[in-house]
């Protein structure tokens, strides 16, 4: 699976940036987001502050701010 942040501006709604998280990330998002089944591949999730900061430490990278409107998507790939 594949798994993209997504940072939309909130007036505009474009998309800004995105944020590719590493491979093999499934267990520790799986505990971030509070799954209990595994993904499909075609779902997204809004993020909440915690759920973003918990990311950040998971993807090595800092991204979130309140400019703007993070969503987690899963992709399968292919």
């Amino acid at each position: 699976m594949k798994y993209i942040i997504e940072a939309f501006n909130k007036e505009s709604e474009l998309l800004i940036f995105e944020v590719i998280l590493p491979d093999g990330s499934d267990s520790q998002l799986a505990q971030i987001m509070g799954w209990s089944v595994p993904q499909r591949g075609d779902e997204g999730y809004d993020l909440t502050p915690s759920q973003a900061a918990a990311i950040e430490v998971l993807a090595g990278k800092h991204f979130y701010d309140s400019n703007h409107v993070f969503q987690l998507t899963c992709n399968v790939e292919r």
